[in-house]
Order: structure tokens, then C-alpha cells, then sequence
């Protein structure tokens, strides 16, 4: 039997559907505000928390005459207590924790599959309600694309819509026990080793964009302090901030997604069953160093580029897994000798390996998940990969959207 995830596709809503959105989510936030003042009054006269059910029946009679789609209400109600069972799972670690007690005055209007309808043309129509004319808009997804859900989400002054599709999982007919072991980096963000050759992922462009923001940050952080605040030029100022602010985290996505999925395109014409990473969790509480070292240390991505890749690998049936990465960018790959490389460049003082770096980590990380084993005889020198924003997916639609339509 097929097996399925759920992705998300953004789609941009026109500008004259603006008025539109905020009604819907105000719409939103009153049902969500509703809920949570039901359950917290319920909660101070009785001394129990109303369930989920009775919440439900107790608000779809309330706002009977708020003319949205059954499951939107519904939506609402359930997102409020996904918030209270996060409450109770933090109660049990944390005594001081407080239930969800805050108001909205805005939230992403939701609909359930059973009021999306994609039309032949691309055409998205969401339902309103019987009395209303359904919110429409204009995709190029075709109608065979499956939509679970659809969520009104407000982004730095302009609405999109983010699609729920289901995308199949590919499930390969060859089977393959083929590894790829990665190495994190700060200057190459992925090395990996397939146990017959190291490839590694030049950072150079990643990098480029987080020292630009650092430079024009300061500038930005330096002017902004020396004014008054809330006069006409600290507002300016911190517009210009957040501009660019935002500007530079879309190049920085642009380029981790490129860049994840050029690897994992990889990894699917090498047929490559699993990968295994290198887990850095807390890394940043270990490693001592100068301002500048700290910095680098601190901008690193490498949690984003583990995520982008589980989940780019599990769209094409690759499992992924993580190990620790302790001292294996400093034990010899060879004869288990652990040495304090200069630079970029290990060499081994006992038997005098010698290799790059990241490559060894990788090699490292592919013998202890295996358990052992041995380097492979003449290996070749590590193989680089630059950057080049028009060539992101090695000749596979890794965009899971692009999975979607292609099914």
C-alpha cells in the first residue's frame, strides 16, 4: 500500500482579496477567543477542564451565525486545545507553567479538505459558508493534486495561502543498502562519504550573505541606537532593519534549499538507502574561540539543513538517521590515532594519513554507524560542488509540490 506525507505549498493571494483575509481572520481569532474564554471560566467556577467535544458542540451552536464552513469553526476549537495539551505535557516538568490565556486579534483562517475544490483550470475555491461566495483564487496546480487543508497566513504585510498536499512517498522496486554519511560544516555545509568517494558542498555563497548581514546589521543597530525612540527617524530605520532582514533570509532559504536539494538528488541517482548525519546538538555550549569564531558558530544552520534534508530524503524513501559526531573530524579513519589538524588539512602523525578534514568526519561517521570497517584503498581526492543557482535538484524534482504534480 502507497504511503503518503503532507507538504506545504505557498500560494500568493491578490492584493484586492486583502480586505477579505482580515475579515476572515478576525473571524478566526473571535471563535479561537471564544473557546478560550469558555474553558477558562468553566475551568474557575467548576475546577474541571471542559473536553474537547463539549467545547465543540457548545461553540457551533454559539456561532451559528457566523456564516464560514462547519470544519473552520471546528478548526478553531482544536487549535485552541493543541495549545492546552501542550500545557499539560509542560505541567509535568515545569509546575509554573500557565495554560494558554492570551487573546488573538488575528489568526490564520483555516479550511479542512471538505471546503477546498480545485477546479480543471487551477482554479482554488475554498467555501464561505452556503450564504457566501466561496474565496477564490488562481494556481497552477493542476486538479489531480490532492489538498488536505489550506491555512490564510499573514507574511510582513501580504497574504498567502499554504496548501496541505499530499505527496506519495516513492518506494524504490530495487532494493539497495547503500550509506551516505554526512558531515556538518561551517565553510562546506555537507561533506559526504558513500564509501567510495567524498563530495563536499563549497559554503562560499552561504556565507557571502550571513557576513553582508552581519556588516549592514551593525550599521543598521548602531544608527537606530543613537535615536530617539519612536521618532520619525528610529521608525524609518527599523523599517529599513526589517526589510532587509527579510531579504536576506529568503536569499539564505533559497540557497540551504538548493543546496539540500541538490544533495539528496544525489543521493537518489547513487541509490542511496540511508543517510546518516552527524548530530551537533549543543555544540554551540562546547566550542570555545574568539568573537569572530563565536559568531560563525552561532549564524551556523546546521539544524535547518538536517530538516530540510529529512524531509526531502523521505519524499524519495530515504531514511534518514543521526549519529554522534564527536572527535571524528580528529581520529585517523586508518589507524584510530586522534591528532589536532592545521587547517583545512588532516595528516595523521602515526601513519601518516593524510585528507581533508570534513572528509575524514564523514569517513568517520560512515565507519561508526557501520561499526567499523576500512577506509577505501586510494581514495580519491574530495570531489567539491559550487554553488550555481540555476542547477538546484541534480536532475530530481525534490520540490515536493513538483512530487506532487508528477502523480
Amino acid at each position: 500500500m502507497p504511503k503518503y506525507i503532507i507538504r506545504t505549498y505557498k500560494v500568493p493571494v491578490p492584493a484586492e482579496l486583502y480586505t477579505m483575509c482580515n475579515e476572515l481572520n478576525q473571524t478566526a481569532a473571535r471563535i479561537y477567543n471564544k473557546t478560550l474564554s469558555l474553558v477558562r471560566k468553566i475551568k474557575q467556577k467548576k475546577d474541571f477542564w471542559l473536553s474537547e467535544n463539549s467545547a465543540q458542540k457548545f461553540i457551533l451552536r454559539w456561532a451559528s451565525s457566523i456564516n464560514i464552513h462547519t470544519h473552520s469553526k471546528q478548526a478553531f476549537v482544536q487549535l485552541y486545545f493543541q495549545a492546552l495539551d501542550g500545557y499539560f505535557k509542560a505541567l509535568k516538568s515545569n509546575p509554573d507553567a500557565k495554560p494558554p490565556y492570551k487573546t488573538k486579534k488575528f489568526m490564520p483562517f483555516i479550511w479542512k479538505d471538505s471546503a477546498i475544490k480545485l477546479l480543471p483550470d487551477g482554479r482554488l475555491r475554498l467555501s464561505l459558508g452556503k450564504d457566501r461566495e466561496p474565496f477564490e483564487i488562481q494556481t497552477s496546480l493542476p486538479s489531480a493534486a490532492k489538498i488536505r487543508q489550506a491555512k490564510l497566513v499573514h507574511e510582513a504585510g501580504k497574504y498567502y495561502l499554504h496548501l496541505g498536499i499530499e505527496v506519495k512517498i516513492e518506494e524504490r522496486k530495487e532494493k539497495s543498502t547503500k550509506l551516505a554519511a554526512v558531515d556538518l560544516g561551517i565553510l562546506r555545509p555537507i561533506t559526504f562519504f558513500d564509501g567510495q568517494e567524498v563530495v563536499s558542498y563549497h559554503g562560499g555563497a552561504l556565507n557571502q550573505v550571513l557576513r553582508y548581514r552581519n556588516k549592514e546589521l551593525a550599521k543598521l543597530q548602531s544608527a537606530i541606537s543613537k535615536c530617539k525612540k519612536d521618532s520619525r527617524r528610529y521608525r524609518k530605520l527599523l523599517r529599513a532593519k526589517n526589510k532587509l532582514l527579510r531579504k536576506l533570509s529568503n536569499q539564505l532559504n533559497d540557497i540551504l534549499h538548493k543546496i539540500t536539494s541538490q544533495f539528496v538528488g544525489m543521493c537518489y541517482q547513487k541509490a542511496i538507502s540511508t543517510i546518516v548525519i552527524g548530530d551537533v546538538t549543543n555544540i554551540r555550549e562546547r566550542v570555545e574561540g574568539n568573537d569572530n569564531a563565536m559568531q560563525k558558530v552561532h549564524q551556523w544552520c546546521f539544524r535547518r539543513i538536517t530538516n530540510l534534508i529529512m524531509y526531502k530524503a523521505q519524499v524519495h524513501g530515504i531514511k534518514v538517521e543521526q549519529i554522534s559526531e564527536s572527535c571524528t573530524s580528529r581520529t585517523c579513519p586508518v589507524c584510530g590515532q586522534q591528532n589536532h589538524s592545521e587547517g583545512r588539512r588532516y595528516k595523521c602523525a602515526k601513519c601518516g594519513f593524510e585528507y581533508h578534514r570534513d572528509g575524514v568526519g564523514a569517513i568517520n561517521i560512515y565507519k561508526r554507524y557501520l561499526g567499523g570497517g576500512q577506509v577505501v584503498a586510494g581514495l580519491a581526492p574530495v570531489k567539491g560542488v559550487r554553488f550555481k543557482p540555476h542547477l538546484c535538484s541534480h536532475g530530481v524534482k525534490t520540490a515536493p509540490w513538483k512530487v506532487a504534480l508528477s502523480y
